[in-house]
């Protein structure tokens, strides 16, 4: 908190002594309210020092701000009395202390030093809250050194002055003698005292010259002081700009230029006020000169050397505090595109400026372009100049910030039917890097000259696909490159060494979801790109990192997937450590496989672009464990429903049809609703006594699981799920099966298969609309009360097939009987009693048996009884047609169908028409289509 702050929030007893304070003070209160940051700010202690130009400097900066301050007050009524004061005081100010300003520092400093005591003899009495403790970061050894050489400066430049005013007084001293004892063309023969005159304007002039040789003496060391001090600052400039990079990639470094500016500014001002020395000290030197004088040889050489040193302190204080950024990319600079908007910034640390002098900095982009065949070239459409401001505070610094900016391309010569386009060169767009410069015309004291400086190399895209691959490049260039401005750097991009790319690809983490990566991911992510024994000295070429991909996408386009699918839909249990992430399939076993039943991990997709997974362990009565994996959620499926929601809600169908959730436990031994509760969507409650004309209903994942299924990988599943339209049977993934013949070969049809335990299985999900009753608890129902998406159901040796209708003879009869539901409710059997009509020939359409078996109802099958029937509870009116249980004992070839197997596809809310028999002839099965739509 400032000190005024304090000041005015003192109780009424030591507000009062404020008061009394400023009553008999010359400078007034209104003074003190306007410039109280400002006056704060200032070294007044150092300032009252006697013959202190840095008096001088305050005072009419003070005089300055008060003009300032009255031209910015309104013409109304409101602000008279205020401007009446302020005027008042300027006039009152100037006229006490114009011919001696370091009294008026002398009088600052002690109001400053009586405010304090004020404020210790409250907080003593536990009238005043004390101020809270800065929360500042404590010095390194090199910040300490800094502050002690910027305090040993400033005490030998007060010695410099010091002396100077002792040889301006000899030197007034010894003018005066000369002009009286020593005046030539007099005559002085017969002046007895004339001898002793001489001598003592001879001793005169030797302590002139020993004050003059002393006075350089000191302006060389200064000046060794400052060349030592800015090469420390130099460094600290360096580490910033090492700082500003790293953040750029995402890393968490403090980029804030407050305290540099105050270094850069403090000895700015000592510079500037050694040049004013040095130009008092050439006055004197023109008045009074004399042979061998150390000031006609040595002069001109220290204000040469003052200058250089301020040229070069000035140039390296000029920096660009923002690079050129996209507003709705702010995680990503350094890309920006066409037509959109951007934005960049540059500052100058020294804060001193003429304010009779306006400043303008100007912009320019690629002003020393390659001279690269296709490069291509941009202009600036908005405005490329701009006043350097001065911020409200004296801490915000002289800044120049540029936003609205546009790039447009600059089209080429060609044109018309045949030309190629602009880019012709070796690079892709995505690696060409491009460069802006600001120049700023800088005056103060009589010093001008042009700085300028450069942002750090950029990349330029016409669309947003292109987005991810530039980010890439901007990565590898700052990650690798020793020159800032190397615009050739992608013409042989060298390879990156692990451990720095590690580090990068965490940031990467650390600034999308607030959690960067471990030890364990990187070993994951090392062993995917380098093999299973990867070392320190492993280097990854650029090639492999953003092109080359044995999976059809490169390394950085499945993590950048992974990078986006976190920013979207998962940053938040990311950043709880709820997801584990990066786990090799090997590794997964080894972590589950000593876990009880129903514990599950969460891990990203290998296999796809920006998908998750869920993995748990089941350990059956005898042999080893058995892993299941769902196929990877994708950001599609996220964006309708969140992956709390679908952990919580997700059912696994076993081959009974009971619906069971198996992830129960999160890795290592969280129960489910302990780690993700925090997560879970609001369920609204309803009121039971309210009368309901719907039911609530829920989206949920569900999950087929058969007893004869093969474990799949993941990669398997994904493959065989690419073109849904286009599957065909297969039997153990061999060649595919003509329409019509048993998988497997001779396998009696309806027998469940052996299943190989131990591997892994890949469980394809489909999407149901859960009924849920008036508390919001959903039950799962047969009928129309029930939508379900038909999943791929697996058949033979672990193959995924779609039913499809086709030709073909099976072995022993089946019977398929139906159960129509009439007007009242209740299930009849159509007319005909337990026999179908005329039977089904040949040509029938294929029909679904049980565990992968497809069967047909061949000709001359004989009447056969009728079949029990189960009837279920539906709605009075409800019209409906339900899949009654196949025959069970026909040959053993037949298996139930049941009427609440949410993998069978539902018939429509309409009565069948009345016909003698259900089917006539082969055209009159309906065909069964299965498209990507029913897996979603």
């Amino acid at each position: 908190m400032a000190q005024w702050q304090e000041v005015q929030q003192l109780p009424p007893t030591h507000l009062e002594r404020v008061h009394q304070l400023y009553t008999n003070a010359a400078l007034p209160m209104t003074v003190r309210q306007s410039l109280a940051d400002w006056i704060e700010d200032q070294d007044w202690q150092q300032a009252a020092e006697p013959f202190s130009s840095h008096a001088r400097m305050l005072f009419h900066s003070l005089l300055t701000l008060l003009g300032e301050q009255l031209g910015s007050l309104g013409p109304g009524d409101e602000d008279f009395m205020l401007k009446h004061n302020l005027r008042k005081a300027r006039i009152d100010l100037q006229a006490a202390f114009e011919e001696h300003p370091e009294n008026f520092a002398n009088l600052v400093a002690n109001l400053l030093q009586e405010e304090r005591c004020i404020l210790r003899r409250a907080q003593a009495k536990g009238q005043v809250e004390a101020p809270p403790a800065p929360s500042t970061a404590p010095q390194s050894s090199q910040e300490r050194e800094i502050q002690q050489r910027l305090a040993e400066f400033r005490t030998a430049l007060q010695e410099a002055e010091r002396a100077f005013r002792h040889m301006e007084d000899l030197q007034d001293t010894f003018d005066f003698s000369y002009k009286m004892y020593y005046l030539p063309g007099q005559d002085h023969s017969h002046d007895p005292q004339y001898a002793q005159h001489v001598q003592a304007l001879q001793a005169k002039l030797q302590s002139l010259d020993r004050q003059r040789r002393e006075v350089v003496a000191q302006i060389q060391q200064l000046l060794g002081r400052s060349e030592t001090l800015r090469d420390f600052l130099q460094q600290e400039l360096s580490a910033w700009r090492e700082r500003q990079q790293r953040s750029c990639l995402g890393a968490p470094t403090d980029t804030c230029l407050l305290q540099l500016q105050g270094w850069f500014t403090a000895l700015g001002e000592g510079l500037f006020q050694l040049l004013q020395l040095l130009r008092a000290v050439g006055e004197l030197r023109q008045k009074v000169t004399y042979e061998q004088d150390p000031l006609q040889s040595e002069l001109p050489l220290l204000e040469k050397r003052l200058q250089e040193q301020l040229t070069c302190l000035l140039q390296s204080a000029f920096v660009v505090e923002q690079q050129p950024c996209m507003p709705n990319t702010p995680k990503r600079p350094l890309v920006l595109r066409t037509a959109n908007k951007f934005c960049t910034r540059a500052r100058l640390l020294v804060r001193l400026h003429d304010r009779n002098h306006r400043m303008e900095a100007n912009i320019h982009i690629d002003r020393d372009p390659p001279k690269t065949r296709g490069f291509r070239k941009f202009n600036i459409l908005t405005s490329s100049s701009k006043t350097v401001l001065v911020g409200d505070s004296p801490r915000e610094g002289l800044v120049c910030d540029f936003q609205y900016l546009t790039l447009k391309e600059q089209k080429g010569g060609g044109s018309g039917k045949g030309s190629r386009g602009s880019n012709e060169g070796p690079l892709a767009v995505t690696e060409e890097l491009h460069l802006i410069t600001f120049t700023l015309a800088y005056a103060y004291c009589g010093l001008e000259l042009k700085l300028e400086t450069s942002t750090l190399p950029f990349v330029i895209i016409s669309n947003n696909n292109q987005l991810s691959s530039a980010w890439a490049s901007v990565l590898w260039f700052n990650m690798l490159s020793p020159n800032p401005k190397d615009q050739q750097f992608f013409s042989t991009p060298p390879p990156a060494p692990w451990p720095r790319l590690a580090e990068v690809l965490s940031w990467q983490f650390q600034s999308i979801a607030e959690r960067g990566l471990s030890r364990e991911h990187l070993q994951m992510l090392a062993e995917k790109l380098f093999g299973s024994k990867p070392s320190p000295e492993s280097a990854l070429p650029w090639t492999k990192f953003s092109k080359d991909g044995a999976a059809g996408f490169s390394f950085w386009a499945w993590l950048d997937g992974i990078l986006a699918l976190l920013h979207d839909h998962l940053k938040q249990l990311w950043k709880d450590g709820l997801i584990l992430g990066f786990v090799s399939r090997k590794q997964e076993k080894k972590l589950l496989k000593v876990k009880r039943s129903g514990t599950f991990l969460i891990r990203f997709s290998e296999s796809m672009l920006g998908g998750v997974t869920c993995t748990w362990v089941e350990h059956p009565e005898s042999g080893p464990p058995a892993f299941r994996a769902v196929v990877p959620y994708t950001a599609a499926e996220l964006a309708s429903l969140a992956l709390p929601d679908i952990i919580r809600d997700y059912q696994l169908l076993a081959e009974e049809n009971i619906p069971e959730n198996p992830l129960l436990f999160l890795y290592p031994d969280t129960a489910r609703d302990e780690a993700f509760g925090p997560y879970y969507s609001q369920r609204h409650e309803g009121i039971l006594t309210k009368k309901k004309e719907y039911l609530n209903q829920r989206l949920i994942r569900v999950s087929s699981r058969q007893p004869h299924e093969t474990w799949q990988t993941e990669e398997d599943l994904v493959v065989a799920t690419e073109d849904l339209e286009t599957l065909r049977l297969k039997s153990g993934g061999q060649q595919p099966e003509s329409p019509g013949t048993v998988p497997g070969g001779g396998r009696t049809p309806g027998t469940p298969q052996a299943v190989s335990p131990g591997l892994q299985q890949a469980v394809v999900e489909g999407v149901v609309l859960q009924q849920a009753v008036a508390a919001g608890l959903g039950t799962q129902q047969p009928g129309p009360q029930v939508a379900v998406l038909p999943s791929p159901q697996q058949l033979g040796s672990g193959s995924i097939g779609v039913l499809q209708t086709g030709m073909g003879n099976l072995g022993p009869p089946v019977v398929l009987q139906l159960l129509q539901v009439g007007p009242g409710g209740q299930g009849v059997l159509p007319t005909g009693g337990g026999a179908i009509g005329p039977l089904l020939g040949s040509g029938a359409a294929e029909l679904l048996l049980g565990n992968g078996a497809v069967g047909l109802l061949p000709s001359g099958l004989g009447d056969l009884e009728g079949l029990p029937l189960q009837e279920p509870e539906l709605e009075a009116g409800a019209v409906q047609l339900e899949a009654a249980e196949l025959l069970p004992t026909l040959d053993d070839s037949a298996v139930l169908l049941d009427p609440s197997d949410p993998f069978l596809p539902q018939p429509e809310d309409v009565a069948l028409p009345a016909t003698p028999s259900l089917f006539t002839a082969d055209g009159d099965f309906p065909p069964l289509h299965i498209d990507a739509s029913d897996f979603q």
